[in-house]
Order: C-alpha cells, then structure tokens, then sequence
C-alpha cells in the first residue's frame, strides 16, 4: 500500500527537488544594473533653495594596501585625511575604516549629490563587483550610466567614472549653522544598529534618522534601529573634530570577541549553509515518506475502533496524561537562560513573579553559606543562577515601575538584568531576582581582603590587572553612556558605586542597583560621622555637591560617581577613608586627594606613588596620568565642567584600543581562582 502511495509521487519529485534548490541557492541581494537607477539611492540636492551645490565632506572605508591606488586617490591627501605619514603602509593588515577626502556636486540633472572618484578597469570585472567592493557607497546602475558603451570584458586599460554618495549641509537647516559641521558618508554593515552608531561617533539617535530622512530619496527609514547592509548613511560630524579612523571597530564596543573568532565564525556559517542544504533535501524525503505514512496509519485507524472510545475510564486516564504532559512541556519551554545575557524574559512580560518558596528553597533557606553580601544571596533554581536581594517591600512598586515598566524594552548594554520579583505580603521583606555575575563586585576585587569576605576568594590576595581595570572602566561608561545619551527620556542611574559594579565570568563589568541609594545625608549622619558604618561613610565619597546640597538627580550625579570609581581603580584607595585615628581623624575623599595630587608641582611624580602598588611595573604611565585626569575632570565641583558620558567614552576607547588583542578578559593573572567559595564548593 505504501509503495503504491508513492509511486504517485515518484513523476514529481525531480521537479519539486529542482525548484527547492533554486530557492536555497537564490542571493539574499542581488542587484540589477539595468533596472537600478543612478539617483535612486543617492541623496537629494533638491530642497528648498539653501543647499549647497559643492562642499568638501568624507566617505568611510575599510583600509587595505591598494584602496588609494584603486580610487586613483594620492597617497598623499588619504595621509592627511588620517593623520599618517604618506611614506608609512598604514592600510597593511589594519583591519581598520579609513576616511575619504570627496569633492562632493550637485549633478544638476538628477538633483543628488555625487562625488567622483576615477577606476582603473580590471579586465572581467563587473559593475556590479566594483559596487560591492565599495559597501554600498555606490551602485553599480549609477556606474553603468556613468559609463555608457564600456563593456566589462574590455582589456584596454581606462578609467572608469565612479560615482560615492555623499551630500552637503543645507544652510538653513541645523546641522549647518555651524560651517564646520560636514555629512559624513557611512557605509552600513551587516549588524550595525543606530545603538552602536550612536555610541561610536557620540551622536543620539533622532539626529541621524532626521538626517537620513531629510536627504535620502529611498523608501528605508532606519526608525527601526536594524540597519541595511550596503546602504549609506549621513552622519553630520564636526569637521575639527571627525573621528580618529583607529578609533572606528570593525566591532561593536565591548564586543569581546576577536577578529580571529569572527572568520571563523563566518567559515562556520559557509560550511553550514552547504550543510542547510544537504540536510534541506533530506529533510524534504523524509516529509514525504512521513505524508504517506500519516495517511496509511491515519485510514488504518479509522477502519477500526480503539479502545479508548470504548472505555469511559480509559479515555478519563488518557486525558489526565496529555494534560500532565503538556503542563510538564509548557512549563520547562517558558523558561529561559539566566546566565545567558543576550537572553531575554518571556515575550509576553518583562519580568517575572517568584514563589517566595522557590527562592527559600534556592537559597537553602537563605543561610549564611549563600550570603554574598550585604542583603544579596546567591541562589539556584532550575539549574540557574542567580542573585536574590532582600528589599522593603515599599521599594518593590517603585522598583518595578521605575525599571520595568516605564521602560520594558530599553535594557542597557553593561547593566545587571532584573529578572523578576517576589513581593511579600504583611509588611515582611520583599526581593528582587538579578542576573547573576560569577566575579562578584568591583569593590570586592580592589579592596584588599573584602573578596575573602564576600567568599568569592578562597585564601590568597587577587588584584585586578592594569588592563582588566580599563576594561571595566570603558564597559561602565558605555552603559552610561547609552543611559544619559540613548534612553529616550534619558535615565539617571543614581547609585554609581564600586559596589554596583559586578563582573561576569570574563571580566567584563556590568552595572546594578539602579536608584537605590539616597542622595541628600541625614542631619544626624552629617552630624554624627563617627558612629557611622564604614559603607555610610564611603557613601559620602560618591555624591557630588550639587546632590549634597539641593538634592538634584541629573547625569552629572552619575558622572560624578563615575570619577570616584576611576579614582579607585587607579589608585586602590577606598572613596573615603580617615586621617588619624579616633574622632580627631579627618575624613579624606579620593575626590579631593585627586585635585591636591594633580595640582602639585611634582604632580606627575606624586601621582606614581599615589597609583595601586600593585601593578608594580606592569601598566602605562601615561595611560594613568591621562586616566588621573579624565577621573579630576568628573569629579570638578562645577557640574558644568564635568564631561559628558559621551565623552568619556571617547577618550577611553584611545587608551583600550591600544591595548594588546584579547588581553584581560577571562583570566585572573593571580594564582588563586575567583569562583570558588570559601566553602571549597564550586559556584
């Protein structure tokens, strides 16, 4: 019968093979020169009288040896354009983007923008290839048209006309009330999102979509933040300060993957396309055999009478089954990686609801042995951890309202994720569930023997490399950086505390305990310093005069704190310590120190012995003095003069991509492990 049954289908199947190679195989983008027009994707010039017909701007590349050579560019003008010597080969193995000295015209026939770059012809290269080699910057209709009559198959040695898109302010508008300012031409890549653009050139994202949309013809509108690859974008930047090429990734900021992992990773997606297709065919097979069969088995159970129609109690147990089974089923899928960052709760709520028995029973009972420190406990359930932290009840609502449920979709890059919480009823204590972080706080990693006590460290005394710290630094501003620049309306932080800086299992830094800390001190606390706790009193060190005094919550408290952080993790002092001892002693802030060290006549060789004693020789001077600076800018008692998180981030990302390959993540230098409890069990 079932040999019967596919021997009707037998006639088809080449048919039906051929047609889904044909759609495995079919380009995700091809591009037509015959039908793509040379103004199609330009940017217009035809606006409301206040363009400008010529401006001198820059396109963005990826450097290589032969790219001057093969735009007929002189070597001469890209040195200047990037700050190199015309006599070094800069473009070798950089693996870097570039900028594009373009005369950028109106073409008063098609109303866009164009800048001309010359071609030598390559014998057998396509229209088409010579647009894919240059990212979308120009397509390969426009060249077409540009070059009427010239046949790719030519071997005579020309020079082709290539038309880059690029386009010049308008005079009326914003972005050119400033002569300086210039469109920057940026060639979208496959994963760039307006986030990681936002933060590379320090501008917010309305700016660039207003841009895109104020010039592009194209139907894309890059509202969605996912970019298409092989468009161009507009960037206006400031002409005396365009961005520094070394310092544009190929990577996303805090991407801690290397390039060597990249091509791997794309070969693994070559071998498996060719494995998809494979197993696509098979797959094919095997559903018809299935068909067949389902409708063998299917006419078999009809022709006879089973026996849980027959048999009410049968039928009941049957029913119990599947529902068990499917409850089981449904249960174990709604679950998701809590140790997995790019993961997300459910879909369908932002965060959710714990049984305070399920987190008695993750923290075994909330014993000592699962304190962390403080009121956060460690925690596993279903095979995950996690961080349980005790709070009033009062501040639940407010925690949930503030951090869910304003802004349940703009989870910050670098942040601890609030997994859920676990309200209490009758006045008791409620708790919040965190993501977890393996490598406990950045306080317990500085401060000499706090680790021990926070039994992250089992008995030895581990530090915190020269390049681990930079690190960190860079990761805490980027997520400032997105919540004061990026989150739309912007989000202070509030509790930028050592503390609340947390590190995953590779070092990277994540921040938590958003707006959990006050902001103006008690009278009695300000009256009273002595009986103070040691964390009440380091408290004092991360607030800024403006918080002190009027109680005002804007970015610059977060910068602010920011700086005190720096401050520690250059020199392994706490915010706040005392001058002497008893009530004689004067309290010292880290934030003051700093102004006294800099400001000396010898500021740069006090600061040596003011750095950690323990990097010994192994970190970079200058580095630290620039650091010492960045960290006295923040921590100014004018809000005014303090930089911006945009800022920061910029002047980091100089010293961290100077920074050896791959150093500093996943690795402690010292020679203890710092995953192990103190209890000798693995966490």
């Amino acid at each position: 019968m079932i040999a019967e049954k596919l021997n009707q289908f037998t006639p088809f199947l080449p048919v039906f093979f051929f047609h889904l190679i044909i759609i495995i195989l079919s380009p995700a983008r091809t591009e037509n020169c015959d039908k793509t027009s040379s103004s199609s994707h330009f940017f217009s010039c035809d606006q409301d009288g206040h363009q400008q017909n010529y401006c001198k701007t820059y396109a963005i590349l990826e450097a290589n040896n032969t790219l001057g050579s093969y735009l007929n560019i002189p070597r001469s003008e890209l040195a200047e354009a990037n700050n190199f010597s015309p006599d070094r080969k800069f473009f070798a193995g950089d693996d870097r983007q570039i900028l594009i000295p373009l005369d950028c015209r109106c073409n008063e026939k098609a109303r866009v923008f164009e800048a001309e770059v010359k071609k030598a012809t390559v014998e057998g290269e396509s229209f088409f290839e010579i647009a894919e080699s240059l990212k979308g910057l120009t397509t390969c209709g426009a060249i077409k048209e540009r070059n009427p009559g010239f046949s790719p198959s030519e071997k005579s040695n020309n020079l082709l006309v290539i038309p880059l898109k690029c386009a010049c302010p308008n005079y009326s508008s914003a972005e050119s009330q400033d002569s300086s300012v210039v469109l920057l031409s940026y060639p979208v890549k496959e994963g760039d999102t307006l986030f990681h653009l936002s933060s590379t050139f320090n501008l917010s994202q309305e700016i660039i979509i207003s841009t895109h949309t104020k010039y592009s013809k194209s139907v894309h509108k890059p509202e969605s933040g996912i970019l298409s690859p092989f468009s161009t974008l507009l960037l206006p930047v400031e002409n005396k300060t365009l961005p520094n090429p070394r310092l544009i990734p190929t990577q996303h900021v805090g991407d801690k993957y290397s390039d060597k992992r990249e091509r791997h990773t794309h070969k693994m997606k070559i071998i498996g396309i060719y494995i998809a297709i494979a197993l696509s065919a098979l797959l094919a097979c095997a559903s018809i055999f299935a068909a067949v069969f389902f409708l063998h088995i299917r006419k078999r159970k009809s022709d006879e009478p089973t026996i849980k129609n027959s048999d009410p109690e049968l039928r009941r147990l049957g029913l119990s089954v599947r529902t068990t089974s499917d409850k089981k089923i449904s249960f174990e899928s709604s679950q998701y990686n809590f140790d997995d960052t790019t993961t997300t709760p459910h879909k369908m709520a932002p965060f959710e609801t714990y049984a305070l028995e399920d987190l008695h029973r993750a923290t075994e009972g909330f014993s000592l042995s699962n304190l962390i420190g403080g009121s956060v406990f460690h925690g596993r359930l279903k095979g995950k951890n996690l961080a349980i932290k005790r709070v009033g009840s009062d501040l639940i609502n407010e925690i949930e309202r503030h951090v869910l449920d304003e802004r349940p979709h703009q989870h910050p890059p670098n942040t601890i994720r609030l997994l859920g919480t676990c309200p209490v009823a009758g006045g008791r204590d409620s708790f919040v569930v965190l993501e977890y972080a393996k490598n406990g706080s950045v306080k317990d990693w500085i401060h000499g023997g706090l680790a021990i006590k926070s039994h992250f460290i089992e008995s030895c005394s581990c530090f915190l490399t020269w390049n681990q710290r930079l690190r960190i630094c860079l990761d805490v501003a980027t997520a400032l950086q997105y919540m004061h620049h990026v989150m739309n309306p912007s989000y202070v932080h509030g509790s930028i505390r050592s503390r609340n800086i947390f590190l995953d299992g590779e070092f990277g830094a994540k921040v938590g305990n958003p707006g959990m800390s006050r902001c103006i001190e008690s009278k009695a606390e300000a009256e009273d310093e002595e009986t103070l706790s040691q964390e009440k009193i380091w408290e004092k060190g991360y607030l800024a005069p403006e918080c002190l005094s009027k109680g005002t919550i804007l970015p610059g408290v977060d910068v602010f704190a920011y700086g005190v952080i720096l401050l520690e993790v250059l020199s392994g002092k706490p915010p706040v310590r005392r001058d002497g001892e008893g009530k004689d002693g004067i309290l010292l802030k880290l934030s003051d120190e700093i102004k006294h060290v800099l400001g000396s006549d010898g500021g740069k060789d006090e600061l040596r012995g003011w750095v950690d004693g323990a990097f010994g020789e192994n970190y970079s001077f200058d580095a630290a003095f620039m650091l010492a600076g960045l960290a006295k800018s923040c921590v100014e008692d004018d809000v005014a003069l303090r930089p911006n998180a945009g800022e920061i981030v910029e002047k980091l990302l100089r010293v961290v991509e100077d920074l050896p390959e791959g150093d500093g993540f996943g690795a402690c230098d010292s020679s203890c492990s710092p995953l192990v409890k103190a209890g000798g069990r693995q966490i």
